[in-house]
């Protein structure tokens, strides 16, 4: 792997100083902070201060270090959660950081927790000598301590690929195979579908600067080809319509899989709609927007009599019209009041007041769970009874994994960045199934096999999902577990 060099006026030795970058110093001290963090001592408090505030020092150290700066810190402690120990004893340990060298106080810290190096380790202490350019190396910045708890394994359910691609049926041997074998294929669909893609952008700026819509925006599933011919559509629909398009000034228009108005207040418009249909929904946009205005009023009711935990929505759920998500909360919270109407309370331990949890209110038929991220999942249609013990049974694995969550997005970041800039992406995109866990790994993967891949890739939009495919569009899909 690759990693920053500069030559440092503030080392002693004035000699070349070796950075790990920050997508590096993220990887190697996930497991640490799976350990440590805060977040996971909420029940003692004498132990969170004491690893938050040592976390603190050593942020402050690691920065100081990236920037070749001098600093001294107390010896460190932190407490473990460990796997082996019984809930509410942790091991202490005091780490002593009196090295000027990011790898170093890195490999201190492991050490002491009795963590692999194997990761560490792989990393030369010098750069190797290369062809490429520093602009494919990743920069250094202030890096934020996030969260952590134990590598990622939960089982993921795999939502229905919305993608119309064929699938490769003959057995992969390797992803270095496939990609020499398909790169070509890919970077001349990606360049004969240049005309369609310029075409999307003409007809995007012209209906934003003939009727002043703010934005508009399409699902990742569909191909450039049906954007284009929903672009088409909705410009002859306005044509031929000029007065009732005033009522999308200043709106943001999204074609997805229904027509409505989003919780975000969006305009959507079915690509598998007749035109209408949207022509319906542009003309009472008003009062669709009736219902936008209640919903921060039912969440806010709804979180009050479930002990203030946070109405909120996931990033990947099911869209829906603001006025069925109304009818969503309207139809829980009359569960609940009939709970406590019947003389029943929440089960004894649980917090009085759950405001650090949060809970996702979606159609009749989805499931009740807790999500990857740390989120309660339930149907509207969920008796309150079942909820609420659901909670109750299920807070501790919550927190763990929003605090894993937590983590986990800031690592995949840094190494999102770091991957574009090592392989010269246009672009690097993942499958709603994808957790950050997910791509977290298939990231270190493919960075261990740049020198392989760096040619093939470079200039190519690559999309990490369950399969290998060349799209239409000339996107190159793989799996996130390809095999090496």
């Amino acid at each position: 792997m690759y990693s920053r060099t500069k030559i440092c006026g503030g080392c002693t030795t004035g000699l070349v100083c070796r950075f790990l970058s920050s997508a590096e110093v993220s990887t190697a001290l996930r497991p640490f902070y799976f350990s440590v963090h805060p977040d996971l001592f909420g029940k003692y408090p004498t132990q969170r201060k004491i690893n938050e505030h040592s976390l603190q020092q050593l942020s402050a150290l690691i920065e100081a270090q990236q920037s070749c700066k001098r600093m001294s810190v107390p010896p460190l402690s932190f407490y473990l959660r460990q796997k082996d120990m019984p809930d509410g004893e942790f091991k202490l340990i005091k780490i002593q950081l009196n090295s000027n060298n990011v790898r170093e106080t890195v490999v201190k810290v492991l050490n002491a927790c009795a963590i692999s190096t194997k990761y560490i380790d792989k990393i030369p202490d010098r750069p190797k000598a290369s062809t490429f350019s520093k602009t494919d190396f990743g920069k250094g910045g202030k890096y934020d301590f996030t969260k952590s708890y134990e590598d990622y394994e939960k089982e993921f359910d795999v939502s229905k690929m919305k993608r119309r691609v064929v699938e490769k049926k003959a057995t992969i041997a390797n992803i270095v195979e496939w990609v020499m074998a398909n790169s070509s294929d890919a970077k001349n669909k990606y360049e004969a579908a240049g005309a369609i893609r310029e075409q999307v952008r003409s007809l995007i700026d012209q209906l934003c600067n003939t009727y002043g819509i703010k934005q508009v925006k399409y699902d990742s599933c569909w191909n450039m080809s049906h954007i284009r011919g929903a672009l088409q559509s909705l410009a002859a629909l306005a044509s031929q319509h000029p007065n009732v398009m005033t009522n999308l000034e200043g709106r943001t228009i999204a074609f997805g899989q229904f027509t409505g108005v989003s919780l975000d207040g969006d305009v959507f418009l079915s690509i598998m709609d007749v035109r209408n249909e949207w022509m319906s929904l542009i003309k009472k946009v008003s009062q669709e927007d009736s219902a936008l205005v209640m919903i921060p009023n039912y969440e806010k009711a709804l979180s009050s009599i479930l002990r203030e935990i946070h109405i909120c929505r996931r990033k990947f759920m099911p869209k829906v019209s603001a006025h069925q998500y109304c009818s969503h909360l309207r139809q829980l919270m009359t569960s609940v009041g009939d709970f406590y109407g019947s003389g029943k309370k929440f089960p004894t331990g649980v917090p009085e007041s759950l405001k650090k949890y949060e809970i996702v209110i979606e159609p009749e038929a989805g499931p009740l769970m807790v999500s990857p991220t740390g989120q309660f999942i339930t149907p509207s249609s969920c008796p309150a009874e079942e909820l609420i013990y659901f909670i109750a049974k299920n807070l501790d694995q919550a927190t763990l994994l929003m605090t894993e969550y937590s983590i986990n997005k800031h690592v995949e970041k840094a190494l999102h960045k770091e991957v574009i800039k090592r392989f010269g992406l246009l672009d690097l995109q993942k499958d709603d199934s994808i957790t950050p866990a997910y791509m977290i790994e298939c990231c270190q993967r493919l960075l261990t096999r740049t020198e392989q891949l760096h040619a093939k890739l470079h200039g190519t939009v690559l999309y990490i999902t369950h399969y290998y495919s060349v799209l239409s569009e000339g996107i190159l899909c793989i799996p996130w577990n390809f095999q090496s």
